[in-house]
């Protein structure tokens, strides 16, 4: 590179750090973009009890990262109503968030963070996390937040089939019965990816698919650089009533994503938002509440 510039005249050189120039500044005015608080959420023109006509997730399609197609997702919402959600039915200024894949070493942190700002959420665990956590799980559920079924060890559920339940589901069900006593009515696919007949299947079973309408996509940007504000700026631009929020406490390296629930946490507050479980949103039975009298 230095024989190349060698070569070049002094006004070549000027031009060459001027374009240069110009484009560290356009990258920064982008980043600065991103960077500008937004405003909380304001409030919605739509009566609270109005019912929502379709389901869809608000957030950007990412290609090439093995994802369900957004259309397959507001299709099985549509074909399965009852048995399958994206976000809850009207328009009450309520959100709801999830966290996938743990428990892991970042769930005591996330708990402290919920309990300070006096918050519900709802954790969709899978066997293998819960292995040697145990106590966590039972903290998550002593704190008043909510456990679902995430897998066995996160696989792509189609390539199993009717299987599904034999390798997967049904054993971290028993699993959740050893740990706290019960198992959850709710279970969400890892990758978001599940079959009609599993659907129908689980239906039958008396558990309901809970997918989401808003994905933080913490899964990818806890890795770039200011994810924290890239994670909490996902979820700022597409938020909405009855939104169900996709985060993750698990499967790899999450103070990002902690970072940005406790942004998150204030502003929709400051937007007049509840924060519920799903169960609450949906209208599902309660799970059991921990009392003092089972330790």
């Amino acid at each position: 590179m230095k024989s190349i510039l060698h070569g070049w005249s002094l006004e070549m050189k000027k031009r060459l750090l001027y374009v240069a120039s110009a484009l560290l500044l356009l990258l920064l005015a982008w980043n600065l973009r991103d960077w500008w608080p937004i405003s909380p959420p304001a409030a919605s023109a739509v009566n609270a009890s109005q019912v929502k006509t379709v389901q869809s997730v608000r957030t950007a399609f990412l290609p090439n990262w093995d994802q369900v197609p957004l259309e397959e997702m507001a299709r099985q919402a549509k074909k399965y109503p009852q048995q399958l959600v994206l976000e809850g039915a009207t328009h009450r200024r309520w959100v709801a968030l999830t966290f996938d894949d743990g428990p892991s070493e970042y769930t005591r942190g996330l708990l402290a963070i919920l309990k300070r700002e006096q918050v519900p959420a709802t954790f969709y665990m899978t066997a293998q996390s819960m292995n040697g956590r145990e106590d966590i799980v039972k903290e998550v559920w002593q704190a008043g937040h909510e456990l679902g079924n995430h897998s066995f060890n996160h696989p792509y559920l189609s390539g199993l089939e009717e299987r599904y339940w034999e390798y997967q589901i049904g054993p971290t069900q028993e699993v959740f019965r050893k740990i706290v006593g019960f198992a959850p009515n709710t279970m969400r696919p890892p990758y978001g990816e599940i079959t009609d007949a599993q659907i129908e299947d689980l239906a039958k079973r008396g558990i309901k698919v809970v997918l989401w309408s808003i994905d933080s996509q913490d899964w990818n940007r806890n890795r770039m650089l200011f994810g924290a504000n890239k994670i909490a700026r996902a979820v700022q631009n597409t938020a909405h009533e009855e939104a169900i929020v996709l985060m993750h406490d698990g499967g790899g390296r999450r103070e990002k994503t902690l970072a940005a629930v406790e942004a998150l946490i204030p502003w929709f507050k400051a937007g007049g938002y509840q924060f519920v479980t799903v169960s609450q949103m949906l209208g599902l039975p309660a799970q059991p509440r921990y009392s003092s009298a089972q330790k």
